[in-house]
């Protein structure tokens, strides 16, 4: 019998499934036949729960995963946009609502810049104002690209009429006004560094200085609280009953002859009469007293209760400091009595200085 030979390069090669796996028989005596890839468990679980990847900073995130059909699918990134003073717009208002206690009108001005920072403070973020990806986070997220939802209606605040405060007012309102302006007590008194401070806050906003918290003042505060209880209106002073008649005349036509009997009194803090000594508005206050004419005690409230004059003439008051923390006497040609300062006496001197203003009850 002849043997044919193949040549080798003729013969036919197995296929890869007889090289892997031709027959694989279990232990229980089960036989598997094909041909299977394995892959092992920890690597399968890596493939399938990768987690996805933050860009830090950068407020968009994107994840790739298998799909149906063995490719990858890329999730589309999440633009985060920042928000800070000057923003407007849905987004602006999401933040507001978020935040509480703000107006929500889409406006990013200075209350919600102060809410912001207030709130990252709280949460350990740098106070910076700007509403980035963290305080997204901090905030509930980041709506997404999704229309900003329409935010709930505010209640309309109930109306009520403006409330006047000035210079001897008490009550909620004043402490409602010192703390808006800053650096005073809130003691709810409406004394004379309170109304040095309205006044000063009114010059800053191009206001009319007048010390008086209006409706202009009101809403450069911020607004005025409606729901404060209506402040108590300063208690009219009674002027005393006068023990001493006027010595000549009457009112400022006595003023300077009366001061000139005092002249060598010794100056005594505190003093408002010739037996004790006077300080400068002791002297004032009981000189006009002896005219017949009331004044407050004290240089700033004699300041406030007095009318301001551009006019001074003899028997007006001249102030310094605003408040006033001395008073003297006006007799004309810049020339004043006082009781200057503690080692002196009552006596007729020079205006030294440019005064605050002048005051009268003409």
């Amino acid at each position: 019998m002849t043997t044919i030979t193949t040549p080798r390069h003729r013969r036919p090669r197995p296929s890869l499934t007889a090289k892997v796996s031709p027959v694989v028989t279990s232990r229980k005596g089960l036989v598997l036949t094909g041909s299977m890839l394995s892959i092992p468990a920890t690597a399968a679980s890596l493939v399938h729960a990768a987690p996805a990847q933050a860009d830090p900073g950068s407020g968009s995130n994107s994840a790739t995963s298998a799909n149906a059909g063995g490719g990858t699918r890329v999730s589309a990134p999440t633009q985060v946009v920042y928000l800070r003073s000057g923003s407007t717009g849905s987004y602006v208002r999401i933040v507001q609502q978020r935040l509480g206690g703000l107006a929500v009108d889409g406006i990013f001005g200075w209350r919600t810049n102060a809410k912001v920072k207030s709130f990252q403070s709280s949460k350990g973020l740098v106070p910076d104002g700007i509403v980035g990806p963290l305080t997204w986070n901090a905030l509930g997220g980041f709506p997404g690209a999704s229309p900003a939802p329409t935010p709930t209606p505010q209640p309309t605040p109930p109306s009520c009429s403006v409330s006047q405060i000035r210079y001897g007012s008490t009550g909620s309102l004043v402490s409602t006004a010192q703390q808006r302006l800053g650096g005073l007590a809130v003691d709810g008194i409406f004394g004379a560094a309170t109304l040095a401070k309205v006044k000063s806050f009114q010059a800053s906003k191009g206001l009319v200085v007048d010390g008086i918290v209006g409706t202009a003042t009101w809403s450069a505060l911020g607004g005025y609280p409606c729901g404060s209880p209506t402040p108590t209106p300063p208690t009219p002073t009674p002027k005393p009953p006068s023990t001493d008649p006027p010595s000549t005349g009457s009112g400022l036509a006595a003023v300077i002859s009366i001061a000139r009997k005092y002249l060598g009194t010794p100056y005594v803090w505190g003093g408002a009469s010739p037996s004790q000594g006077f300080d400068c508005s002791g002297l004032t206050s009981y000189v006009y007293k002896q005219a017949g004419l009331y004044i407050p005690r004290t240089a700033s409230q004699q300041q406030t209760y007095m009318k301001a004059t551009n006019n001074p003439q003899p028997g007006d008051l001249v102030f310094f400091g605003y408040p006033a923390y001395h008073v003297g006497i006006y007799i004309g040609n810049n020339q004043m009595i006082a009781s200057p300062k503690p080692g002196d006496v009552v006596k007729q001197q020079q205006i030294w200085t440019t005064p605050a203003g002048y005051g009268t009850l003409r």
